[in-house]
C-alpha cells in the first residue's frame, strides 16, 4: 500500500489539505483523483471519482493535466512552473506546498504506475 512506502511519511508530513488530480488520458477518458488529508502521518487511499464528482468535492488544490504531461513532471522532465505557463498544467490553489514535496517524486511515481492499471 501507499502508507508502507518509504517517502509516504515524509510526503505526508505537514501537508494539511486534499487535493484532486484529473489524468486526461488519449484511452478511457478523464480519471479523477481525490486525495485526503493525511490523519496520524498516514496517506490516506486516493478515491478514484468522475470528474464532475471530484469538482463538487472542490479539492482545496487541483490540478489537471494529460496523463503524458503527468509522466513527464513525475519523471522531472517537465518543470511544472513552465508546465503551467504553458497551459500544459491547469492549476487552483497555492501550490507552492506540492511544489515543496518534489523531492518525493519517487512515490508519486511510484503510485502512478498503479493507476495506469485504471
Amino acid at each position: 500500500m501507499l502508507n508502507a512506502d518509504p517517502d509516504a511519511r515524509g510526503a505526508a508530513e505537514g501537508w494539511d489539505f486534499d487535493f484532486g488530480v484529473v489524468i486526461d488520458r488519449t484511452e478511457g477518458g478523464a480519471l479523477g483523483v481525490f486525495i485526503d488529508k493525511p490523519v496520524g502521518g498516514q496517506l490516506p487511499p486516493p478515491e478514484f471519482l468522475s470528474v464532475e464528482e471530484l469538482e463538487r468535492r472542490a479539492p482545496r488544490y487541483f490540478a489537471r493535466a494529460s496523463q503524458a504531461d503527468w509522466w513527464k513532471l513525475i519523471e522531472g522532465a517537465l518543470d511544472p512552473i513552465a508546465a503551467i505557463v504553458q497551459k500544459r498544467l491547469v492549476a487552483r490553489g497555492d501550490l507552492t506546498p506540492v511544489i515543496a514535496r518534489l523531492q518525493y517524486r519517487g512515490l508519486a511515481e511510484r503510485w502512478l504506475e498503479r493507476i495506469k492499471q485504471k
